[in-house]
């Protein structure tokens, strides 16, 4: 379901160092939304509440996309203290035994029980955070029933916002599960968008590889590596020599040139992607908490 235990190199199973953040942060123009799970599980990193901090102190807001299995207790809070913004609890499977099979663990209740304590003590510490939650059809032959478990087993129970897309192909890592007319292609927008993807490793040991977008992981994601902050500065890779090859390609849809691109799904339109939602400012072509749309860059 999702290419993050196999096929990714060592060097990007690892933490940003605080200072590395830091140091990106301050480089950033504007006021951007900042994402916290770079490429991996963020509610295990003990010191969180710091990162986010940092986010707060320089203005910015905070986004965060976790499975919740670790956003509890004091944690939790102190995460939520620290100023978030935004977060989005994954729940892949309806209920605790589809849960299992799909997350390999056993921690449906948990995870319900996590993101309703998180909601409650926002609501009672009157915090601005948002609580939300993502989920995903995994028998697209069946979609009406599990949109219906969904929101009866977590949306709805929660009282929450709710997102629940069809599966994609993680750049082309797995086959895909619904047809693609395969002479329809067009770029997904991301290299020209006000956008950018930073993980907290990368190669040789360096931190902050910049990669195209967050679909490149798994065995495309060390060839998809436009560069690394720990060793340049944010200006240099956005406008250097990898990313405005990777911007010509998609400009001439030579996409077959892209190893990272040539079999991603999302270089095909199709309007059903985003199943649900009770987000009314849902879409396919939006990044949450962005201002623009991918459609004005495909």
């Amino acid at each position: 379901m999702c290419p993050q235990t196999d096929g990714r190199d060592i060097n990007f199973l690892k933490k940003m160092p605080l200072d590395v953040f830091e140091n990106i942060l301050d480089q950033l123009p504007g006021t951007p939304i900042i994402n916290l799970e770079g490429s991996g599980e963020p509610s295990i990193v003990s010191d969180l509440p710091l990162y986010v901090e940092a986010c707060t102190r320089r203005g910015l807001k905070s986004y965060m996309y976790c499975n919740g299995s670790k956003m509890a207790g004091q944690h939790m809070k102190d995460t939520v203290d620290a100023g978030l913004s935004f977060i989005r609890f994954s729940c892949i499977g309806y209920n605790r035994e589809k849960y299992q099979h799909w997350m390999n663990v056993d921690n449906f209740d948990l995870i319900v029980d996590n993101c309703l304590q998180m909601k409650e003590y926002v609501a009672a510490n009157n915090k601005s955070c948002i609580v939300s939650s993502y989920h995903l059809i995994t028998d697209i032959s069946d979609i009406a029933f599990e949109v219906s478990e969904y929101r009866r087993n977590f949306i709805d129970k929660i009282g929450i916002i709710g997102y629940i897309w069809k599966m994609h192909n993680w750049s082309g890592n797995y086959s895909p599960i619904y047809f693609r007319n395969p002479t329809n292609k067009k770029s997904c927008g991301r290299p020209f968008a006000p956008e950018i993807t930073i993980r907290a490793g990368g190669i040789d040991g360096k931190y902050g590889a910049v990669t195209p977008c967050c679909q490149t992981l798994g065995s495309n994601e060390a060839s998809s590596v436009l560069g690394h902050l720990s060793h340049e500065s944010l200006e240099n890779v956005w406008y250097g020599r990898e990313y405005e090859k990777l911007r010509e390609l998609h400009t001439t849809k030579d996409f077959d040139s892209i190893l990272y691109c040539k079999n991603c799904d999302f270089l095909y339109e199709d309007p059903e992607v985003l199943v649900w939602s009770n987000d009314p400012s849902a879409s396919t072509d939006l990044l949450l908490g962005t201002d623009f749309s991918l459609r004005s860059y495909k």
